[in-house]
């Protein structure tokens, strides 16, 4: 039989037909990887809003180290960083509206303003699957560089929020014990190895490859060193508190926002004290609880001077008269003339049962938006968005305050975010840390357990306790263990008493700092120096 070539008529319908299905095919193909990615930003989210879910953060890096090492080309790592800002979204899906009250502004802006934020973080998530997606395609062996980098990267590129990815797994205690060898940044680097043992071992069960690697057996060993660690220092050092030396604290949890708020903190602290035999050592109010002073006041124990040495708001006010222990609590100090000050901090204010001021501290880490503008000198006009009674200065030493028996590391706020702010304040031998908080501006219980979660590993690394006096909440007793004693509900007027152990005994993280980034930094320079020259002729 005869065969005739196709005529060109009929040629178009085919073609035509070949391009819908190739239209067809790249959409399902895109739907396909956005469902990939959504569902990997949502298992990369979740422990941050449940923070029980720790399991589930390493069964999200473990899949995608996996996808990781099939990313190609630039798409590929643009679709990384859309899963890591979505996924930063989900977590901190309340920054808008607290960009927006700094502001006095609507969500609308306040998201505005969020996004560049949230992308910033997203490229600092995404840079170690990054880093894997050009260097490794055995999966075993992706852990290593990818936590490397990581550490290198949260060490290096700060963020508004101080946040850590190894931060989701305080959830589960025994997992970042190591941390007072290592650091905060060890709590990422065992996620990337618990995320390793993972991979390894599913790959083997599924038959997907023979054996281990060297890597991948590196990281199951790592994880259990790690677990095994963990519960020694569980056992050892709740046997250290035990035997420690007590102080007795009483946290007073008032919003200072409010009109009635000093009257508050009166009642509440005068009720406490009231219902003891004995003073409490200590009494902590929270920042922002009394007035603005200027820094030649020495004691609140005459109105006429208080009154003369102080300013609005609250001029005049003496926290609290004729004390019967001890009080710390959060105001402001300025320097020059009241109406416009040399110099303005935010201070805490240590007072004697004599109204004697016998301690101040000044906040060192301030709270970009909220206490100054990052980059106001260079773009002045972002100064019109962040309307501020007052920009303040910054402190500069890191100033312990002697009460009886107890040494207190103050922190402000922020402050308790920051690793470095806690490690110099116990350098300077403090051995009890507390932090003073506003807070008013996060108003949604997850903002507020959040901070508390990213604060409470300052415990772990300098094994001391962690007093939390918030406005709002979390109002806490946080152990050397990093785990919570004891706690308020948020949103209520109400007072924490405890008896606190104080330990002496000097971390290796908190001698060695940044060791650790170092080394990691290095051992990542050295692999890609390895893979470089392994790739040239």
């Amino acid at each position: 039989m005869t065969s005739f070539p196709p005529s060109a008529d009929s040629a178009i319908p085919s073609a035509a037909v070949s391009r819908r299905a190739l239209s067809i095919s790249a959409i399902l193909s895109l739907v396909r990887w956005a469902a990939v990615g959504i569902g990997l930003a949502v298992v990369i989210a979740l422990p941050w809003l449940w923070q029980s879910l720790v399991w589930v953060e390493w069964l999200g890096i473990a899949a995608a180290l996996l996808i990781a090492c099939h990313l190609r080309g630039w798409r590929g790592e643009l679709a990384t960083l859309l899963t890591a800002a979505l996924g930063l979204g989900i977590a901190f899906h309340w920054a808008p509206k607290v960009l927006a009250y700094s502001m006095q502004t609507s969500d609308e802006i306040g998201l505005v303003f969020a996004i560049p934020i949230v992308f910033w973080d997203a490229a600092r998530l995404s840079l170690p699957f990054w880093c894997v997606s050009r260097l490794i395609r055995d999966p075993r062996n992706a852990w290593l560089p990818a936590g490397l980098t990581a550490v290198v990267a949260e060490a290096v590129f700060g963020g508004v929020f101080p946040w850590k990815l190894g931060y989701s797994q305080i959830g589960w205690p025994v997992t970042i014990q190591a941390a007072d060898i290592f650091g905060p940044e060890w709590t990422t680097f065992i996620l990337f190895a618990h995320a390793g043992a993972i991979l390894s071992l599913a790959l083997a069960a599924l038959g997907r490859h023979r054996g281990f690697t060297s890597i991948g057996l590196a990281a199951i060993v790592l994880v259990v060193a790690n677990l095994a660690y963990g519960t020694w220092a569980i056992q050892h050092h709740a046997a250290a508190m035990r035997k420690a030396d007590t102080i007795s604290v009483a946290l007073v949890q008032v919003d200072p926002s409010y009109d009635t708020a000093v009257a508050d903190l009166q009642r509440l602290t005068k009720q406490a004290c009231d219902a003891r035999r004995t003073p409490f050592d200590i009494v902590c109010w929270p920042e922002c609880a009394g007035g603005t002073y200027e820094d030649c006041l020495k004691a609140f124990s005459e109105p006429d001077l208080v009154y003369k040495h102080s300013r609005e708001p609250n001029r005049g006010l003496r926290p609290l008269e004729d004390p019967v222990c001890p009080l710390l609590f959060g105001g402001k100090i300025y320097c020059g003339y009241p109406e416009k000050p040399r110099q303005i901090y935010q201070s805490a204010i240590l007072i004697d049962g004599e109204e004697r001021m016998v301690g101040r501290y000044d906040k060192r880490h301030l709270m970009p938006f909220g206490e100054y503008v990052p980059f106001g000198d260079q773009f002045p006009q972002l100064r019109h968005y962040f309307p501020m009674q007052d920009e303040f200065d910054v402190g500069s030493e890191a100033n312990v305050l002697s009460c009886g028996r107890a040494r207190l590391g103050v922190m402000l706020c922020y402050e308790d975010m920051v690793p470095g702010a806690a490690v110099t304040l116990v350098r300077n031998s403090a051995n009890l840390l507390v932090s003073l908080i506003n807070g008013a501006a996060f108003t949604e219980p997850l903002t507020l357990a959040q901070h508390r979660l990213l604060a409470q590993l300052r415990a772990v690394e300098n094994r001391r306790c962690l007093l939390r006096c918030a406005a709002t909440g979390e109002t806490c007793l946080i152990t050397p263990l990093g785990t919570i004693a004891a706690r308020l509900p948020i949103h209520t007027k109400d007072v924490l008493t405890a008896e606190v152990p104080l330990l002496e005994t000097r971390t290796i993280s908190s001698r060695i700092g940044p060791a650790f980034p170092i080394a990691c930094g290095l051992a990542l320079a050295a692999m890609a120096y390895v893979f470089s020259r392994s790739k040239s002729p």
